[in-house]
């Protein structure tokens, strides 16, 4: 079994798919793909401007819908460490040449974490700029070794849509 969890950016690229109902099915449908959530992913979901569609319908209405029903109600728990890891993260980043902000790895850098501590297997991201940066990758194996963690695959969107053949 796959204990797994989407970057924000998933979420949208899953809702503009044709087929996404069936995708949608397929996924939670799966009891050897478990999905699960974070409080940090929602709320980045729930920032969506209300007036964003997506055909005719609300695009955050959308994502969050989406969400609720391929997580199912498991959400990672922050273990008291999520927050020092994903600082521990963001500074051993900078020191091996990272030069985006605090304020642009931030959500990131959480995400990373919560999977981390929670032994998560795979995280789903397209974010090859920041999450997925050479530095920031190096970043988490370096901490992770330091603090006995275990970082997770990393699986782009297509890895994704390999495994659902949509």
């Amino acid at each position: 079994m796959l204990r797994v969890v989407f970057d924000t950016n998933v979420y949208g690229l899953l809702i503009i798919e044709n087929d996404n109902e069936k995708i949608r099915d397929s996924i939670t449908k799966d009891k050897d793909f478990l999905v699960y959530g974070a409080k940090i992913i929602r709320n980045e979901l729930r920032d969506t401007p209300k007036n964003i569609r997506v055909g005719r319908f609300n695009a955050r209405s959308l994502l969050l819908s989406l969400y609720d029903e391929i997580t199912r109600g498991r959400q990672v728990e922050d273990h008291g460490l999520v927050s020092d890891l994903a600082i521990d993260f963001y500074n051993e980043y900078v020191k091996i040449g990272g030069k985006r902000s605090w304020k642009e790895m931030h959500n990131d850098f959480m995400i990373v974490a919560y999977a981390c501590s929670n032994n998560l297997d795979v995280l789903i991201s397209e974010d090859a700029k920041t999450m997925l940066s050479k530095r920031a990758l190096e970043s988490y194996k370096n901490i992770a070794v330091k603090a006995n963690l275990r970082v997770p695959n990393f699986w782009t969107y297509k890895d994704l849509r390999e495994k659902y053949e949509f």
